[in-house]
C-alpha cells in the first residue's frame, strides 16, 4: 500500500480522509466523512470527497490492501431507511467554520430571523418525502442563488410548479424551504378574488377607515422567505395584474391605499402552483407575461409505482402485499384516466394515501369509502364506479 494517497495523504485533511475510506471499507458517505472532519474544524468540499472515494476504488481495483496507519473510528452506518431523506447537499446542514477568520467582515449567507418569524413560518422536515436527484440539485443551486442575491441585497428567483392534483407541488416547496432552514408562508390564491385582495384591505375601527396589509405583504419584506403562491391560476386575472411589478427587475410597486412602497425582501424565493386542465373549474389562465415572469416551470409528476408502495409502507403502516397491490391499482387507474379511457377522475397521491391509511386501520371495508365513492356511479355495470370496484376486487384488496 505503499502509493496509496501516497501524495494527498501529506496533509492532515486528506490523512483523515484516509483513515475514514480504510476503516469504512471505502463505504463512508460525504456526510460522514463531513461530520468528522468538522470536529477537527477542516472544511470538507464535495470535491475532496469525490476525489479521495476514486482513489480508493483504484487502489482495490490495482490489488492493493488498504491498511489504517492511525486510529480513526469508522462512520455509524445509518439504519436501512428508505424514506430517510439525504441532506440536500449543501444546505441541510450549515458548512463547518473556516478554522480561521475572515480577514474582512462579508455580508452572512443567510438571514437571522426573529423569534415570532420562526415561531410562525418555520415548517418541520418530512423524513417521507423525497426529492429525485436531478431537482435536488437544481434546488441547491435556487438556494445558493437565494443567500448570493441576499448578500447583493436584491430579490431572487420565481419558479412555477404544474403537475396533476395531490401530486405534491406544494409540499416540494415546503420541503424545500425546511430543508434550507428557511421560513416559508402559503398563500391560498383561491381566497383572493378581488383586484387589491392580494395586498391587504380597508377596515374601520375607532379612528375610521385605515387600510390592513395582507399576510403576502408581511411575508414579501422578510429576508429569504419561501412563498408559496398556492394555485395561483384561481386569482383573478386583475389579481394577477398587481403582481407583475413584484416579480419583475423591480421587485416593487406603489399601493395608493397604503400609501406605501411594497418592496420583495432580498433573498425572497416565489414559488407558484397551479392544476392546468379543463377539468378543474373556478380557474384562470395565466397571463403570457405572468408565467413569463415566472421564468423556471417544474413539473412534478407522481411517485413510481414502487416509491409509491414504499411510501404507503413507511408512512402510513401497510404490509408490502398491500401497498404493492394499491400502488398498481392507483397507476392503472391513472394510465386510464391519462389515455381518456373508462375514468374521467385520477387517484392523486393524497387520496392514495388516506386510502392506504384507513385500510392499514379499518381494513378492505374502507375502500368503499375512501376510493370507491370518489368515482361517477350511473347505476349500470359499466360505470366508473363499478369499474373501480371490480379493478380492486380482481387485486385482491376487497371483497
Amino acid at each position: 500500500m505503499s502509493n496509496f494517497f501516497s501524495r494527498e495523504a501529506r496533509t492532515t485533511k486528506y490523512r483523515l480522509l484516509r483513515e475514514i475510506f480504510i476503516n469504512s471499507k471505502g463505504e463512508a458517505s460525504f456526510e460522514d466523512c463531513h461530520r468528522m472532519l468538522a470536529a477537527d474544524s477542516i472544511v470538507l468540499s464535495k470535491a475532496d470527497w469525490s476525489a479521495i472515494k476514486h482513489q480508493y476504488k483504484s487502489a482495490i481495483a490495482a490489488g492493493e490492501t488498504p491498511v489504517a496507519s492511525v486510529s480513526v473510528p469508522a462512520p455509524v452506518p445509518a439504519m436501512e431507511e428508505y424514506m430517510d431523506e439525504p441532506a440536500m447537499e449543501e444546505y441541510m446542514d450549515e458548512p463547518a467554520p473556516a478554522p480561521a477568520p475572515a480577514p474582512a467582515p462579508k455580508k452572512p449567507a443567510a438571514a437571522e430571523y426573529p423569534e415570532w418569524v420562526k415561531a410562525k413560518f418555520m415548517h418541520q422536515i418530512d423524513p417521507h418525502f423525497t426529492f429525485e436527484n436531478n431537482l435536488k440539485n437544481y434546488l441547491n443551486g435556487i438556494e445558493q442563488m437565494s443567500r448570493d442575491d441576499f448578500a447583493a441585497g436584491k430579490p431572487s428567483a420565481a419558479i412555477r410548479l404544474v403537475g396533476h392534483q395531490g401530486c405534491g407541488k406544494t409540499s416540494m416547496a415546503i420541503q424545500f424551504a425546511a430543508k434550507t432552514k428557511r421560513p416559508c408562508v402559503i398563500i391560498d390564491c383561491m381566497t383572493l378574488r378581488e383586484g387589491l385582495s392580494l395586498f391587504g384591505n380597508k377596515t374601520v375601527d375607532k379612528d375610521g377607515l385605515k387600510w390592513v396589509n395582507s399576510l403576502f405583504v408581511n411575508a414579501i419584506r422578510i429576508p429569504r422567505m419561501v412563498i408559496v403562491m398556492d394555485e395561483i391560476n384561481r386569482l383573478s386575472p386583475m389579481t394577477m395584474n398587481t403582481l407583475l411589478p413584484l416579480l419583475d427587475s423591480r421587485g416593487e410597486t406603489y399601493l395608493d391605499e397604503s400609501k406605501e412602497e411594497i418592496k420583495v425582501a432580498a433573498g425572497v424565493t416565489i414559488f407558484s402552483t397551479c392544476n392546468e386542465g379543463s377539468q378543474f373549474t373556478g380557474t384562470d389562465q395565466m397571463d403570457s407575461a405572468l408565467c413569463d415572469r415566472f421564468c423556471d416551470l417544474i413539473p412534478i409528476n407522481y411517485l413510481s409505482e414502487p416509491d409509491e408502495s414504499l411510501l404507503l409502507q413507511r408512512k402510513h403502516g401497510l404490509d408490502k402485499v398491500r401497498s404493492d397491490k394499491l400502488a398498481l391499482v392507483a397507476k392503472t387507474v391513472r394510465s386510464k384516466f391519462m389515455a381518456s379511457e373508462v375514468y374521467t377522475k385520477s387517484i392523486s397521491t393524497r387520496l392514495l394515501e388516506n386510502a392506504a391509511k384507513k385500510l392499514a386501520k379499518i381494513g378492505a371495508c374502507s375502500l368503499e369509502y375512501s376510493l370507491i365513492s370518489h368515482f361517477v356511479d350511473d347505476g349500470s355495470k359499466d360505470s366508473e364506479r363499478a369499474k373501480i370496484r371490480e379493478l380492486l376486487k380482481g387485486s385482491g384488496l376487497s371483497e
